[in-house]
């Protein structure tokens, strides 16, 4: 064990920053180990989200980020170490770029290979293979999934707000409900680069997209019924957040179909035009 110089909290050995005040114990000896006799081990929970976030010192703050990735993946509902406000938005944006560009390589095969199957069945194709998907699609689509995310996550939020009566802090509610999901930051990962390397088997992208999918709807629901104190009955709490989900879904969809969807379609209509 380790004991901060400065508060004197205890801390794991392989703890580097005090999760009490963010104090560096990179250099704390380990030498003396803390004895304990009839005392029952404390219950590991989850960090309620009403917790202040630590502002980690900026010369060990990627190494702690790091610390937060592993723990979130060795232990993905037990967020125990101190966080910064921007790790669960950060983590979230780097996941949506990584999914995007992976659907970008998943589209220009499909292009290809939709090109070869009609010309396959005698259909003139020349000029199609000078077709590329536009940044502007790329982006656009992109912009819709980090809405439709924010939508889950503020729906989950509010509902959190009603089963415990409180005054939580959203950033923190991110990133416990982004630490219980954090698998997702690998998955993508692995999707960016099969994508990239060309192994683009449909069933196996809609396999790890799908999955991806439920990963993030478990990490807020882990996040909305792990705690302790509730107030009012979490099953409600689930309703109000699917029900606000499904409402801003209609509202976004309506929009989105009327503006950025038609958009897009014109824009993939007239690259395929321009390169024929």
């Amino acid at each position: 064990m380790k004991k901060c110089p400065k508060c004197g909290a205890l801390m794991e050995k392989n703890v580097n920053f005090c999760t009490k005040c963010g104090a560096d114990l990179r250099n704390v000896d380990l030498g003396q180990e803390t004895k304990q006799t009839n005392i029952e081990p404390a219950k590991v929970e989850t960090a309620p989200v009403e917790e202040v976030q630590t502002q980690i010192p900026s010369t060990g703050r990627f190494q702690h980020y790091w610390q937060w990735l592993v723990e979130s993946w060795q232990k993905p509902a037990q967020n125990n170490l101190s966080t910064e406000s921007w790790y669960g938005w950060g983590t979230i944006l780097v996941e949506g770029l990584l999914f995007i560009l992976g659907l970008y390589f998943l589209a220009k095969a499909l292009i290809t290979g939709a090109i070869g199957l009609a010309s396959s069945f005698g259909v003139s194709t020349r000029g199609w293979g000078n077709y590329d998907l536009s940044f502007n699609i790329v982006f656009r689509v992109f912009i819709i999934i980090l809405v439709f995310e924010a939508i889950i996550i503020l729906a989950h939020f509010a509902a959190y707000k009603f089963v415990y009566n409180g005054h939580p802090n959203l950033f923190a509610f991110v990133n416990t409900s982004t630490h219980a999901s954090n698998l997702n930051l690998i998955l993508t990962a692995i999707f960016f680069l099969l994508m990239l390397l060309g192994l683009n088997s449909i069933r196996f992208s809609l396999f790890l997209i799908l999955l991806m999918i439920v990963i993030f709807f478990i990490g807020q629901e882990v996040t909305l019924l792990a705690h302790e104190g509730a107030v009012r009955d979490k099953v409600y709490g689930m309703l109000i957040a699917f029900g606000i989900i499904f409402v801003c879904t209609i509202i976004v969809n309506s929009i989105i179909y009327n503006s950025v969807l038609r958009v897009i379609i014109n824009e993939f209509m007239s690259g395929i035009n321009g390169a024929m």
